[in-house]
Order: C-alpha cells, then structure tokens, then sequence
C-alpha cells in the first residue's frame, strides 16, 4: 500500500513542476554518461578476459591438465555473464533516455532508475508484484543479449578454443592428466 502512495504523490509532483528544456538536456546527460561508463566496462570485461583465458589456457597445455583447462572455461563464463550484465544494463538505459529524449513517457525528473521506462510488471494474483520477474528482467540478460554481436561471437570463440583444449589434453595424456 505504501508503494501506492509513493506513486500517486510522484505522480502529483511530476505534474506540478513543469519540465524545462534545459532540465531534460540535463537529464539526458547524466543518462549518457551511464551508458557511456556501462559501455567501458564492457570493454574493461573483455579486455581482462582475453589475458586470464589464455594464460589459464596456455598452463593447462603445459602442464598437461585439463581441470586447469575447465577453470578457464568457468572464468569464461563469469566474464560472459558480466559483459552481458553490463550490456543489459546499458541497453536498458538507452531506453530510459529515448523515452526521456522524446517524452514518451512521464518519468521522474533526473531519474536515473531504468525501471521507469519499463512497462509495470504484472501483479500475481494476491495483488503483489512477482519479485522473481523484477530481479530477472534486472539481473538476467535475455536470449538477444546473449545471442549479440558482441557476446556470442567473441565468448563463443574463446569457449570452443577452452573445450579444445581439454579434448587435446585428454586425447594426448588421458583423462588422468592433470
């Protein structure tokens, strides 16, 4: 009931105080400097991966074990998963700044909440909002994050060079190597 209120009073004040061309310029700058730093750490994540995959990579080759081989894979992973993190997040905001840019859509004033450009996420039927749709749709890249050009290709490369390495090692030293 509380959030009810909060949304009704946001929305009374959002009426009130009119929306000045130079608060909304305002607004979109703070709005493109997160998607510019989003978009850095992006680059950041890829730019660490490529040293920690080949060297773990590189080791597993040379000390013939692919347990190290599969440790690279997982750091893999955990890269791939924040890369996406942070593209979900980027493109999130972007539409946060189309729907500020073109006024599509009441926002509060210099909010920097992406949820305010999403649609209202569906009540369950006891009238409470699914947290579980709340935290995927903030926390959970979707199929066309992880299917993009900048995810796919280049994490896709990097896990099958991983998987093989651990067939070579297994198929030169056996499974016990390592």
């Amino acid at each position: 009931m509380l959030d009810v209120r909060h949304a009704i009073e946001r929305e009374a004040h959002e009426a009130s105080v009119p929306v000045t061309p130079e608060d909304r310029r305002k607004h979109l700058d703070y709005l493109q400097a997160v998607v510019t730093r989003q978009a850095a750490s992006s680059a950041a994540a890829k730019g660490w991966v490529l040293p920690v995959v080949t060297a773990t990579y590189g080791f597993a080759l040379t000390q013939r074990a692919w347990p190290l081989a599969f440790l690279g894979l997982l750091g893999l992973l955990l890269f791939a998963y924040l890369d996406a993190h942070y593209l979900n997040t980027e493109r999130r905001f972007r539409k946060l700044y189309v729907i500020v840019a073109q006024s599509l859509r009441s926002v509060p004033l210099f909010t920097l909440n992406p949820d305010d450009a999403d649609d209202p996420v569906e009540e369950d039927s006891d009238g409470s909002v699914n947290r579980w749709q709340r935290l995927k749709r903030k926390y959970v890249p979707g199929r066309d994050i992880w299917y993009s050009w900048s995810i796919a290709p280049f994490y896709g490369a990097l896990a099958l060079l991983g998987v093989g390495v651990i067939v070579a090692v297994i198929w030169r030293y056996g499974l016990d190597a390592g």
